[in-house]
């Protein structure tokens, strides 16, 4: 395992709450949980999240499968009626699958259950930001399209972007996530700010909570006044937690590894703080927490 050069400075701090202590009452719920099923993926590990996450909140569930749009495939020349027919009918035949699988594991098990499909000619992205209009957060899994093709495939960047809601995205083996640790990417900015709001449920839930920032320079006392505000907030709403700052070396800290290193199994963080150029020339934060599969990640935009 290897070593990052973290500085804990917890002077001043708070000290945290035990897990179930008593805490003011926070505005933030999350009453209605929309969950995406991939097509062609396997379900079982989002599923036993969203069911932990229902009971949990007692929250009403509501399943959502789609695809893109087949006019692509339509025009090609080369695609024959029969073979149209057929990639139709797979489709039709992993959405039913999909809705089996929701029905299946979360029937009967929380405030009640919902599931839509995609009928309408418009991206998955774009259908999942629409239904999510009657949600309070997003979950969907980290998987890729099993069909080598982006029919089947979630384009995360156009939902982040378009949701307007906050998306959790779990790593494969969801269904062992305990929330024991969850690492708070800060860096004082708008999406940071209200991811942090967002997140307050399962920033309770966690057993322990760091607040991050990446300290280039010597100046570590403004920004670790900066921390402490964060911290005090989050006590105010029933959250312990600890100031951390990351000492900027010659390259960008991964925070996707940082979290591994220090097995934090959550982390939460704005999306897109920079424009979107920006971070696809520095290959922004973003954009390498999307790309790793092994930590779950709560993004706001």
């Amino acid at each position: 395992m290897r070593s990052h050069p973290i500085l804990s400075l917890t002077t001043h701090t708070q000290a945290p709450l035990p897990r179930n202590a008593q805490a003011p009452e926070i505005n933030v719920r999350y009453k209605t949980i929309l969950v995406h099923l991939q097509l062609g993926q396997p379900h079982a590990a989002l599923l036993h999240l969203a069911a932990r996450l229902g009971e949990r909140f007692d929250a009403r569930l509501v399943g959502v499968a789609a695809c893109e749009p087949l006019t692509t495939l339509i025009a090609d020349a080369s695609a024959n009626g029969a073979l149209i027919q057929d990639e139709l009918e797979q489709l039709r035949c992993e959405m039913a699958m999909a809705e089996h699988a929701f029905h299946e594991a979360l029937g009967g098990r929380t405030a009640g259950v919902a599931w839509h499909v995609s009928s309408c000619g418009v991206s998955i992205a774009d259908f999942v930001a629409q239904v999510a209009r009657g949600a309070d957060l997003i979950l969907t899994d980290s998987a890729t399209g099993g069909h080598g093709d982006a029919r089947r495939q979630l384009q995360m960047s156009a939902l982040l972007l378009r949701a307007g809601r906050p998306v959790l995205i779990a790593p494969a083996a969801a269904g062992t996530l305990l929330f024991a640790h969850a690492l708070l990417a800060w860096d004082d900015g708008r999406e940071c700010r209200r991811a942090v709001g967002d997140a307050l449920p399962l920033l309770r839930e966690a057993g322990r909570v760091s607040v991050v920032q990446v300290a280039p320079g010597d100046d570590h006392a403004a920004m670790l006044g900066q921390l402490q505000d964060v911290v005090a907030w989050l006590h105010s709403h029933g959250v312990g937690a600890q100031p951390v700052l990351l000492p900027a070396s010659g390259s960008p800290p991964q925070l996707g590894t940082i979290a591994l290193d220090h097995t934090c199994d959550l982390v939460v963080a704005g999306a897109y703080g920079h424009s979107r150029l920006r971070e696809w020339a520095l290959g922004g934060v973003t954009r390498a927490l999307l790309t790793q599969r092994q930590v779950a990640v709560m993004f706001s935009h």
